[in-house]
């Protein structure tokens, strides 16, 4: 079997084990995976409704929330059920959910207005919500990042939770320091332990750390002939990363830079490794999604049409490269590129969440 097929039927496999919900966070009947039938259902919903919550075999007293066929959880339930730290700062108003390498923020700015991220990296929408004062997080979230698996009944309202399998390593948060200027540049970066294959353990953590050394080196290059900063606009450098998805044998990383430097804005940058555990390989798009022939076609059209449709499309797009950036998540390679390759700042990063069923 080669690496394309191989590696796009374990990621397949491992999403239909683990999800309960949809990628975009409706509501999927988990018992339709039995039959091999995704049931989906509708996400009409004009009011909130409560669901029942159940982590590992035993129900909670804590209930969740069905929300336009989004279901949510209590990060209270969260905290007390799984163990893991919830920490509130009422100076930032702001909620911290885990102390591992992949730590949940909620920021508040209303009961309706919650962004949230994982080690500052967008989590995408929905948000989270605030009713009768507590926090609730909607499950993909958890599911995608808090290595929580679940299923779903939609007629019982009723989710089941409990420790998603993950790849047998320990990943834990190195960090690089550097004095530009009159402010420190912070680059945490990911080092795994744990591979029987010490030699491919080795060869990716100097990947991971070279990486980090490197955006340390570009933050310095930036300042190049600028000013130092002063009290009232300081420069930012800060450098994090977020693991995107451990099972399967796979690894897949994605490290981000955010860097100031006065103007308008900051300027952030992508970078995204995914791994094959077993020899240590950096594997590309092609390895999952099928680049070939009318399907490379099929891909660039997707990419500029919804470019296009999505607005802010500056021109200038010829194609997904073979070396294009991406991660993986539950059966999916999501593409993306960078701020201002295609698209206005104002639009972010353009993704593509590429099914790995739709482009075998």
């Amino acid at each position: 079997m080669n690496y394309k097929m191989k590696y796009s039927a374990a990621v397949i496999a491992a999403g239909v084990l683990l999800g309960g919900l949809g990628l975009n966070g409706q509501v999927i009947d988990a018992s339709a995976f039995k039959s091999g039938v995704k049931a989906a259902i509708s996400t009409q919903q004009t009011s909130k409704t409560e669901a029942a919550l159940e982590w590992n075999g035993k129900s909670l007293s804590q209930k969740g929330m069905l929300d336009h066929g989004t279901v949510y959880v209590p990060a209270t339930a969260i905290r007390d059920a799984l163990g893991i730290p919830l920490k509130y700062d009422a100076k930032n108003k702001e909620y911290t959910l885990g102390n591992g390498y992949n730590k949940l923020i909620a920021k508040v700015y209303d009961a309706n207005e919650i962004y949230l991220s994982v080690n500052r990296f967008y989590a995408g929408e929905p948000g989270g919500k605030i009713v009768n004062g507590r926090l609730y997080i909607p499950y993909k979230v958890l599911n995608q990042y808090m290595g929580i698996q679940g299923q779903w009944s939609p007629s019982a309202k009723w989710l089941s939770m409990k420790p998603k399998k993950q790849n047998p390593i320990t990943i834990k948060t190195e960090t690089v320091k550097k004095k530009i200027s009159n402010t420190t540049a912070v680059v945490n970066y990911p080092v795994i332990s744990g591979l029987e294959n010490e030699e491919v353990q080795t060869n990716i953590n100097k990947v991971l750390k070279m990486n980090a050394e490197e955006t340390i080196a570009g933050f310095e290059q930036n300042t190049g002939g600028l000013s130092p900063s002063g009290k009232d606009y300081p420069y930012e450098f800060q450098g994090e990363f977020v693991v995107n998805y451990n099972a399967q044998g796979l690894l897949s990383i994605t490290t981000y830079s955010y860097s100031f430097t006065g103007g308008a804005h900051g300027m952030t940058f992508r970078k995204s490794f995914t791994f094959s555990l077993e020899d240590g390989k950096q594997m590309k798009l092609g390895d999952f999604v099928n680049m070939q022939g009318t399907n490379k076609q099929k891909l660039n059209n997707l990419v500029l049409n919804k470019m296009k449709k999505d607005g802010g499309y500056l021109g200038g797009f010829k194609g997904v490269p073979a070396d294009a950036d991406f991660y993986l998540k539950d059966n999916a390679a999501v593409l993306y590129f960078q701020l201002y390759d295609y698209t206005a700042y104002a639009y972010g990063f353009p993704e593509f969440e590429l099914k790995l069923k739709d482009w075998k």
